[in-house]
């Protein structure tokens, strides 16, 4: 109920808004942080990081539509698109049933910043990346 809730509001609100949400853990030891609020990624040197991307826009809510992920230095990351067995909910100003959800996988190639982009029908979002040689 609480979800259909959060979902209605988000609905209700007509703005646009993508969220990045961490799927993955970094073994011991290492580094790999999302932080959605800030728009930040820190990653340990030969680690990657999973994530999915959740999108609310003009009456929709659900797994992000036609997102492509763009890197500014491929030498210091590597970005993919990641495939998932499992779905999410979707509302299209109601309910539009289960979407498979849309995630990505940023592996840390060498110390330095770049920035990473999350392309979307519904938004945009750009993370300042981190690697470092923990």
């Amino acid at each position: 109920m609480k979800r259909a809730l959060a979902a209605f509001a988000l609905l209700a609100g007509g703005c646009s808004e993508v969220t990045l949400s961490a799927l993955t853990v970094p073994p011991p030891g290492k580094t790999a942080h999302l932080d959605d609020e800030d728009d930040t990624l820190d990653l340990s040197r030969g680690i990657a990081i999973g994530f999915e991307c959740t999108g609310s826009d003009d009456g929709y809510y659900g797994p992000c539509r036609d997102a492509k992920v763009y890197v500014d230095d491929p030498e210091i990351v590597a970005a993919y698109t990641s495939f998932m067995d499992t779905l999410a909910e979707s509302y299209n100003t109601g309910h539009a049933g289960a979407r498979a959800k849309t995630a990505f996988v940023i592996v840390g190639l060498q110390p330095g910043k770049t920035q990473v982009t999350v392309d979307t029908k519904d938004g945009n979002v750009t993370l300042d990346v981190t690697v470092t040689d923990d």
